[in-house]
């Protein structure tokens, strides 16, 4: 496990006989077969938990990372397999240091996935419609975002940012971007525990049916639990 922010939150989990983390990270990979043709970018990269199952997961994707924290990335390089990832895959995954807020890519990114936190919260650019404004122009035709948008699990070192109500606030702002084409996905078992994702984008019943002939059968199920956001 990668522990980061004085509440000891996961960024980066890792197993060393199996690929599925039973965590959000599952979720992330379950992403490409409903993007256009072109590279995923992470925005958080962390260790590298997403980008592992997906490069395993789907034979052709491109990843582009981000980590703005240089030590996060060697951390995972030496104790998460990022190295043997890298020597693995040297022309599909691709890592910069830097914001992944300032990410781009020729011809735009066919999905990205978002997973930026600081001191155990949301960076507070995320609740910003400008920002999802500017993230929205960085896809390709047909391109999505999925987004870790937290919860009350999540423990920020500030009591004032509330893991709700930052994912609350979060979400408010995507709305006022992508209006009806958002979804949102709660992993939580009770009220008081929630972990969300959002998801951009159309989705209709057929284009459920086929992500999850898509998807491998450990991942299917996260397929019908993405419900309209409801605000």
């Amino acid at each position: 496990l990668l522990l980061l922010d004085s509440p000891g939150n996961i960024h980066s989990i890792s197993f060393l006989f199996k690929s599925l983390t039973n965590t959000y990270f599952d979720v992330f990979a379950t992403l490409p077969p409903i993007l256009p043709p072109g590279a995923v970018g992470i925005l958080g990269f962390g260790a590298g938990s997403t980008a592992r199952l997906m490069l395993e997961l789907y034979p052709d994707l491109i990843i582009h990372g981000w980590e703005l924290d240089p030590s996060v990335v060697a951390v995972g390089r030496e104790y998460f397999g990022l190295e043997k990832l890298e020597k693995k895959y040297p022309n599909r995954l691709f890592i910069s240091i830097g914001n992944g807020l300032k990410a781009s890519i020729r011809n735009g990114f066919a999905g990205i996935l978002v997973d930026l936190f600081s001191k155990g919260s949301l960076i507070p650019e995320l609740q910003e419609p400008s920002t999802w404004h500017k993230l929205r122009k960085s896809l390709r035709k047909g391109g999505r975002i999925m987004v870790n948008v937290g919860g009350s699990c999540v423990e920020a070192e500030d009591e004032g940012r509330n893991g709700k109500m930052v994912m609350e606030e979060t979400l408010k702002a995507m709305h006022r971007v992508f209006g009806d084409k958002l979804f949102v996905l709660n992993l939580g078992n009770r009220k008081d525990d929630d972990s969300s994702l959002a998801l951009t984008g159309e989705l209709a019943v057929p284009d459920r049916d086929a992500w999850k002939k898509a998807l491998p059968r450990s991942l299917k199920g996260y397929v019908d639990m993405w419900a309209p956001y409801q605000g």
